[in-house]
């Protein structure tokens, strides 16, 4: 019987837990006799262009690669499975004068836009970064996709991959795997981490950033025969609330509890917008607001339309996560200072205050989202809520949800309307509580510290 020859492209890291990963998806592939695995090694060839060493410290790239080959042989992958890219002349990459038209760049039917601007987007933490100022990033990260193409194509063209197999998929050093892969119609598979640190996830031809099949997940999950399914979704729900560490550190377990703004006032409608980091998806089709530019373009819309209503107070709770984006001077929160000048009946709360995220989930008179796990979160919690934008559990019966600015402004006035039962927010509470593969071969003490078949691996 022939065996099925798989390419896994590793990319970089320096974080204990994503080269746990690869130990971990490495040796389970090799449980399979038939498989036989290549990995693809940079080589230094594309001269720290990998997203987080722009700089090409060498001492960095040559731990990487060190890294790389200990644990595809402790793994079981013999040195000479480890391919080592080549020098490959880049063509000139064009400057470009808006993002969309980077994000659509093509060259021999290959895109290379993804990787490089959703990349620069999570650097700057900008939706609308300064595209003369990264140009010449973008054509550094062009540059380290084709060499990786490139490579890909050469080798591919000698081995015949019948599968390839990344981490993520976004990053330029990732991206590359993905689009060769859908160039080609070979079947990929994409791994990520899972509920907790000691959870993989493993999605087949598909990302992790593609909101059609994040949301086809979460249904697929609930129809699991699983007795304990309400039970692990009611912990989730709590584990969130009490601000314990989860698939990622909590960004509400400092705040301080039963905290309000100091303004709050009983006597008017108190209606608190959750905000999402629009950085984070902005680059993805999948994730296109369904009714506005963006999330910021429906809260200007949102304020303007109530602004001489002194019965309301607007509360725009800012993501924790954006307290980057506010160092940064970021698009995003350029547009929100704007906002506080202009509109008398709102407040807003700072991404590094300390108001506690729940107590204002308990004193809102409704709560508004637009893709943010708040929205569910809200409705467990007893609370009306209200969706103005997608999100993964947008198919459940768990939130309003407004397809229009003006079915927006008819659900804030309907003073009827009643919380959704909290049964609905059930199978989204479920997925995040479980979803992934416990490892099997790899034991991550935290985030940064780990163990691989006996290799201790550490920040």
């Amino acid at each position: 019987m022939n065996s099925k020859k798989i390419l896994y492209v590793y990319g970089h890291s320096r974080s204990p837990f994503k080269w746990g990963l690869v130990g971990e998806v490495l040796k389970r592939l090799l449980e399979n006799k038939e498989n036989e695995i290549y990995i693809l090694d940079c080589n230094n060839k594309i001269k720290g262009w990998c997203g987080l060493n722009r700089r090409n410290h060498i001492g960095y790239c040559n731990k990487c690669n060190k890294v790389c080959q200990k644990i595809a042989n402790i793994a079981g992958i013999s040195s000479a499975k480890i391919l080592k890219m080549e020098k490959i002349k880049c063509p000139k990459f064009p400057n470009f004068t808006t993002i969309q038209d980077a994000i659509n760049y093509e060259i021999e039917g290959y895109n290379l836009g993804l990787g490089p601007i959703s990349c620069i987007m999570t650097l700057t933490r900008d939706y609308d970064f300064d595209i003369k100022k990264w140009n010449k990033d973008i054509k550094k990260f062009f540059e380290t996709e084709y060499i990786i193409l490139k490579n890909i194509e050469k080798f591919h063209n000698e081995i015949k991959f019948d599968e390839i197999h990344t981490f993520n998929g976004r990053m330029p050093s990732l991206y590359p795997a993905v689009s060769f892969a859908k160039r080609h119609n070979i079947p990929y598979v994409v791994y990520e981490r899972g509920a907790n640190i000691n959870k993989l996830r493993t999605i087949i031809g598909s990302v992790p950033h593609d909101f059609n099949n994040w949301r086809k997940e979460v249904s697929e999950y609930w129809q699991k025969d699983d007795e304990n399914k309400i039970e692990l979704a009611n912990k989730w729900f709590k584990d969130r609330r009490a601000g314990k560490f989860q698939a990622l550190e909590s960004y509400t377990k400092d705040q301080i509890k039963d905290s309000l703004p100091k303004n709050w006032d009983e006597t008017k409608e108190n209606i608190v917008f959750f905000n999402s980091s629009i950085d984070e998806v902005y680059a993805f089709d999948s994730w296109k607001h369904p009714f506005a530019k963006n999330e910021n373009e429906i809260l200007k819309n949102l304020f303007e339309h109530y602004k001489n209503d002194e019965t309301k107070h607007f509360y725009l709770r800012i993501h924790p996560n954006l307290t980057k984006a506010k160092k940064k001077k970021a698009t995003q929160i350029r547009e929100i200072n704007e906002f506080k000048k202009l509109y008398k009946n709102l407040t807003v709360i700072e991404p590094d205050e300390k108001i506690d995220t729940y107590a204002l989930i308990e004193a809102a008179s409704k709560v508004i989202t637009s893709f943010s796990t708040i929205g569910c979160e809200a409705t467990y919690w007893g609370k009306v809520s209200i969706l103005a934008g997608k999100a993964p559990y947008d198919d459940f019966d768990c939130v309003y949800n407004a397809h229009s600015m003006e079915e927006l402004y008819k659900l804030i006035d309907n003073k009827n309307l009643t919380p959704k039962p909290k049964e609905e927010a059930y199978p989204y509470g479920y997925y995040n509580e479980v979803y992934g593969d416990n490892y099997k071969y790899y034991h991550a003490k935290s985030h940064n510290e780990g163990e691989f078949l006996g290799l201790k691996l550490r920040k």
